[in-house]
């Protein structure tokens, strides 16, 4: 590998598991162009406080022996040509037109330093895999738990702590069943007018009466009426996933990992002692996600979320969210067996929709009659 070829790697979102996600992404893309990786996450991250402060080393080790300080160099070019030596620690505000960010393009450029700071699927990379590379025919989720085990290293201070949570309260408290959980977004709702239109809203906890937005006309919800709607409660699916998992398994632990306190309350009353989870902060109410300019509570809420993360990942089983990028990190954080994970989402007219929102369907009349023949069955079944 040539020292003078690197792949910078930036950050995407706001997001800290989509960014790890993206540099997985970018990793693949660096050992596919035999460049060198380096990530730097600069101060408008999130999980990020200071200036010029990296704050994917916040977390994680480095992923090789260069810096962001190795890479802006005035004799190196650049690509995408908005880039120079000057103004790397910045971000591009006219990225997502995804000008000079064509995949093609970037795979063959041949400028000392390509900057990866938009994301690309994992499934657009795979064609670009060569036989030589240990990737080649690997799934998705397996590409994923490659890179993942090869680059991403936690902190010690992390390590450690997570460790000693799972000494605590899970290792000998199995079999353990983490569960993820987000929060219930009650001002919003799907509702779907049929298999081929649909539209999007927000409406009042009940979902009966729409909130009047400032850049839409009120509209109304209609009445769920047994022969016409079906409303799809937000979470609701969980439960009778749990059920299955401790009849089946005996699960005498449910680690539960959640950014609400309405939902840890909900599963503590539930459950009981079953549940273990996390001291960390959470949401309660209406309230959203601050974004806090203070670099130890920035710290330590990426901590809290890389904690829950991990300690999900050390569990026997998993059910989490298909809409959620720290679910999809438990997934692919270690192998797991294919019958020990449940990712959850509602699904119409073949199309998914987040499980924590609530979506209102027109109801199947096959599924009326499909409920009506088990129901009679049932009774047929039973004793006179």
């Amino acid at each position: 590998m040539s020292n003078d070829r690197f792949l910078l790697i930036k950050a995407w979102s706001y997001i800290l598991w989509s960014d790890v996600e993206h540099v997985l992404s970018q990793l693949l893309i660096a050992e596919i162009t035999d460049r060198i990786p380096v990530v730097y996450w600069p101060t408008h991250c999130l999980h990020n406080g200071f200036e010029h402060t990296n704050g994917f080393e916040l977390y994680f080790e480095p992923v090789s022996n260069y810096t962001i300080f190795d890479v802006a160099k005035p004799e190196y070019t650049f690509y995408p040509p908005v880039w120079d030596a000057d103004n790397l620690l910045i971000d591009d505000p006219k990225r997502e037109t995804w000008v000079y960010r064509n995949l093609g393009e970037m795979m063959s450029c041949k400028e000392n330093v390509l900057v990866g700071d938009v994301y690309f699927d994992m499934y657009n990379l795979i064609p670009f895999i060569k036989k030589e590379n240990p990737a080649y025919g690997m799934t998705v989720n397996q590409i994923y738990n490659y890179l993942f085990k090869k680059y991403i290293r936690l902190k010690q201070d992390v390590e450690v702590e997570i460790q000693g949570f799972y000494n605590s309260w899970l290792r000998e408290n199995g079999p353990a069943l983490a569960v993820h959980v987000c929060g219930a977004e009650k001002n919003r709702v799907f509702q779907i007018k049929s298999r081929r239109k649909e539209r999007y809203q927000y409406a009042s906890k009940s979902y009966k009466n729409a909130k009047q937005e400032p850049t839409q006309k009120k509209i109304k919800v209609p009445r769920f009426g047994f022969r016409k709607y079906k409303i799809m409660h937000p979470n609701r699916p969980y439960h009778d996933e749990i059920k299955k998992y401790i009849d089946k398994y005996d699960v005498k632990t449910i680690f539960l990992a959640t950014n609400s306190e309405e939902v840890l309350s909900e599963y503590r009353k539930k459950y009981g002692p079953m549940v273990v989870a996390t001291q960390c902060s959470r949401l309660t109410g209406e309230s959203e996600t601050e974004y806090l300019d203070s670099y130890i509570v920035k710290r330590r809420r990426g901590i809290e979320i890389l904690k829950d993360t991990f300690l999900a990942a050390k569990c026997d089983f998993f059910i989490g969210s298909d809409f959620s990028s720290l679910s999809h990190a438990v997934t692919f954080i270690r192998d797991w067996p294919d019958e020990n994970v449940k990712l959850l989402y509602w699904e119409y007219g073949n199309r998914k929709y987040p499980i924590n929102v609530a979506v209102i369907a027109p109801r199947d009349r096959r599924g009326i009659f499909r409920m009506v023949e088990e129901w009679l069955e049932k009774r047929s079944e039973q004793p006179s």
